[in-house]
């Protein structure tokens, strides 16, 4: 086999990014875009010893799961893994991966619930982050390819929210008013480098990244923005570093909001562009009602990598007693002022890194508490594992966006643990990636 070689072949499985799995005399070849089943004229584009990559040329036989892609960006941005696949099919195609991800990795065979839905498969991201490059000789602005620096130009993203089409439109007519020149980060030069917006209940914030605080006529967007978004706010960032990092040390509120205000299970919150929130607001209720319907009100929760405290907050409405431990001072400033905006008082929030502020809280507690872990994609270190099963909580909740970090930690944690449920929630609709949340109670 050598790269550019052409080859017809049969689908033989699908893999954990959502791509088509066939052989080569015996070799494996993963092919983006194809499903089970279907025969397929690939291109290899790719070629390693254990591996190789193939681009479709043909579908020759395509499958019955297969449905046409709505979205005219589809396969060239970075932004969708499976929308050539109807939306059921998708829900049992991550729940297949889950399953074997967690055989393969953790050892576990466990029953694992059905994938809770999204409401809506399309139109549900509140938040999104636009490029704006000087690429070609003109600036555009739009979505990474994968595993690309290049742009996409596109005018819409159907699986954001519909603010998205006229946030876009109002931006290219900006730059092409005031001829800004969108950032080349090859040659570090221009000066728009991003736009940022995040969208809730009627209510939107939009963040410019700018290589200067001097961009110009500022106040042209910001007549835009109120000519079609009744509620905004705007920012101006400044990013002059070269660097892929989208937001710079320096933020200038221009006008408007300050923070999105929301309103969840009795829970009074700003959320900011610079803050941390789940992208899917349906999903993202359904997985605190369920944690949330998990808890006693005779317990003492711990709060493990608690964020700005919003979960953490909502925990204190069910239990005894909340700590939230979190490792960023900025993140614990905002939870203390959170629990003081929300007249909680059963909460505390500490400050420190995980495992060390665990172990000397679990001195005081002796065992006597429940443990939610929402980690970031990484997962929980083993260190801070052994931790957990010397420290001994009697319940653990585990919020995983990574199924296979899941699984590694899970190996660990049932040495003490018995897996009480495991159940996948579709946070991110079209795309690869899934939401799980594990209930554990202590063998002892």
């Amino acid at each position: 086999m050598q790269k550019n070689d052409k080859f017809i072949v049969k689908i033989e499985d699908m893999g954990i990014e959502g791509e088509g799995i066939a052989k080569i005399d015996g070799q494996v070849v993963f092919v983006p875009f194809a499903l089970t089943n279907e025969e397929v004229e690939i291109q290899i584009i790719y070629l390693k010893s254990k591996f190789a990559i193939g681009k479709i040329l043909n579908i020759l036989k395509p499958s019955p799961l297969r449905v046409v892609a709505p979205c005219p960006y589809f396969t060239k941005c970075g932004g969708c893994d499976i929308q050539h696949i109807n939306y059921e099919n998708q829900l049992i195609l991550k729940h297949t991966n889950l399953v074997n991800t967690l055989k393969k990795i953790g050892g576990i065979d466990f029953c694992v619930e059905p994938v809770f839905p999204c409401q809506n498969p399309f139109n549900y991201r509140n938040k999104i982050a636009l490029p704006v490059v000087f690429q070609n000789g003109r600036t555009v602005i739009g979505l990474y390819r994968k595993n690309s620096h290049k742009i996409v130009e596109i005018n819409d993203c159907i699986i954001q929210e519909p603010f998205v089409k006229k946030l876009i439109e109002i931006t290219n007519k900006y730059i092409v008013e005031q001829n800004i020149v969108g950032y080349d980060e090859v040659s570090n030069l221009g000066t728009l480098r991003h736009v940022l917006a995040r969208y809730y209940n009627n209510q939107i914030i939009v963040t410019l990244v700018s290589t200067t605080k001097d961009l110009p006529k500022i106040n042209e967007f910001e007549k835009l923005l109120k000519q079609n978004f009744k509620n905004f706010g705007l920012e101006l960032n400044i990013n002059n570093k070269k660097t892929n990092v989208i937001l710079g040390g320096k933020t200038i509120h221009i006008s408007g909001l300050k923070d999105l205000e929301i309103e969840e299970n009795g829970i009074k919150y700003g959320v900011s562009n610079n803050s941390f929130m789940q992208v899917n607001n349906y999903i993202r209720n359904a997985i605190y009602n369920f944690v949330l319907k998990n808890i006693s009100n005779s317990e003492t929760i711990v709060d493990l990598y608690s964020g700005a405290g919003v979960l953490t907050s909502m925990l204190s409405k069910v239990a005894k007693k909340v700590y939230g431990i979190e490792i960023e001072k900025s993140a614990v400033k905002n939870a203390n002022e959170l629990m003081e905006q929300n007249g909680i008082t059963n909460v505390t929030n500490i400050c420190g890194d995980a495992e060390c502020e665990l172990e000397k809280l679990s001195g005081s507690l002796k065992g006597d508490f429940s443990l939610v872990l929402d980690p970031p994609r990484k997962g929980i270190s083993e260190k801070t594992c052994n931790l957990i099963l010397k420290t001994e909580p009697k319940r653990i909740i585990y919020i995983s966006c990574n199924p296979a970090t899941l699984s590694r930690d899970l190996k660990l944690l049932t040495q003490k643990y018995d897996i009480l449920s495991i159940t996948p929630f579709d946070m991110f609709p079209q795309t690869k990636h899934l939401e799980t949340v594990v209930c554990l109670n202590s063998k002892n």
